[in-house]
């Protein structure tokens, strides 16, 4: 974390300074910022204002646990017992403004709209306005700039992670149809294994294991097969691939996430198709809008590329098939704390910024769709998944090539 800059943020934006909570772990991002792994057992508070030193409150007894705090946020530790004591001394430390009401960042998301940065609590959050007197306001950008903007070193770990992935996806495939060449029995498990053991052999890790699902199983997002659970893959189906992973020997290594889908036959259904065309131009009018607005000199919005990328598919007569956001945040975990690409599940009014990386991945989702004619309806889901990473004035697709049409295996 870079001191000086959060403080020329705080100036810049009106504000008093970034007041950071933290009780048994339950704000990651004070413990990012604070430097530490874990937190104690009692609450403690990190003041940075917008000119001066950072300064703590900590409990009497907690003394070793901020010992080697980040030094770029080292102060006097003030000390409190009991809860009178945390108050009084968290209004002293924060200080007061005789001419105007104090503005302070907390991790609080007006209405829950960024799930992602709301850790702290309503009590917590009523306690420090009337402790203080201060109003409180969201700490969104700050945590962006802070913990998702990734250095040159993180960048280039997700640059190899990502040819893995895209090694990985077509290992898979190429598994998948010599089987179906031979005649030879296959499921989603067992394709799913070949993508986990690739990774795993280049030195890959994964929070959980990824996604292959056929058919009707694609129409649900986040299904993933297990040894217990999984479908036999047949010839004339449709089979979806979403596989991520990061460098495990690297501890700030960022991720790769991408998608991809295959038809099992020579020749793929006229309307499995255009469901992928559909969600393809999705997926290229949220990238072809980005770097408009960067052409413009205009800042570009999370929602905003989400609302674009959606409408696509309302306009092609899909909105219902829509089950989730465009795209999410991507770094050191999978889903990160930069800008998410939403104005469905929640609002992310947040600036894409450059060093900031996410994902693109429009899906149309349909459990009951009949997409070659069969007897009985097979169901199908299909999506496609980039990542893309900001730099000053344009963005770029770090996963290529794009997939352009659905694969035919055979």
């Amino acid at each position: 974390m870079n001191l000086s800059l959060v403080q020329t943020y705080l100036s810049q934006n009106q504000l008093d300074g970034w007041l950071l909570y933290d009780f048994r772990g339950s704000n990651p991002v004070a413990l990012h910022v604070a430097g530490l792994k874990s937190s104690g057992s009692r609450r403690w508070f990190l003041w940075i204002p917008a000119q001066g030193d950072p300064q703590w409150l900590i409990h009497a007894i907690e003394g070793s646990t901020f010992v080697n705090v980040n030094p770029q946020v080292s102060g006097t530790m003030t000390k409190y017992s009991g809860w009178k004591e945390l108050e009084e001394k968290l209004a002293a430390i924060v200080g007061s403004n005789s001419a105007k009401k104090l503005k302070i960042a907390m991790e609080y998301s007006p209405r829950n709209a960024i799930p992602y940065v709301s850790r702290v609590d309503a009590g917590t959050k009523e306690m420090v306005e009337l402790a203080t007197g201060a109003e409180i306001v969201t700490s969104a950008d700050l945590v962006q700039m802070v913990q998702a903007v990734l250095s040159k070193q993180q960048v280039n770990t997700h640059r190899r992670a990502a040819q893995i992935c895209l090694d990985a996806k077509d290992r898979a495939f190429a598994f998948l149809k010599q089987r179906l060449l031979n005649d030879e029995a296959v499921n989603e498990f067992e394709v799913q294994q070949v993508v986990m053991n690739h990774l795993h052999e280049n030195g890959l890790l994964a929070d959980h294991d990824c996604i292959v699902s056929v058919n009707a199983n694609a129409a649900d997002p986040h299904y993933a097969p297990t040894a217990e659970r999984h479908k036999p893959i047949h010839k004339g189906d449709m089979v979806l691939i979403d596989l991520w992973g990061k460098d495990r020997h690297e501890p700030e290594a960022s991720y790769a996430d991408i998608t991809w889908t295959a038809y099992c036959g020579s020749e793929v259904p006229s309307t499995a198709k255009r469901i992928f065309e559909t969600v393809a131009m999705a997926r290229d009018a949220a990238v072809t809008f980005i770097q408009e607005k960067l052409n413009s000199g205009q800042p570009v919005y999370g929602y905003e590329v989400d609302d674009v990328s959606r409408e696509v598919i309302i306009d092609a007569g899909f909105g219902d098939a829509i089950l989730h956001r465009t795209g999410h945040s991507l770094g050191t975990s999978v889903h990160f704390n930069g800008v998410n690409i939403d104005n469905l599940e929640s609002q992310d009014r947040r600036q894409l910024i450059p060093g900031v990386m996410f994902t693109l991945e429009p899906g149309i989702y349909l459990p009951n769709f009949n997409f070659d004619n069969s007897p009985v309806a097979k169901g199908i889901g299909i999506r496609t998944e980039i990542n893309c990473l900001m730099h000053e004035g344009r963005v770029e697709v770090t996963t290529l090539p794009l997939q352009t049409e659905v694969i035919a295996l055979l």
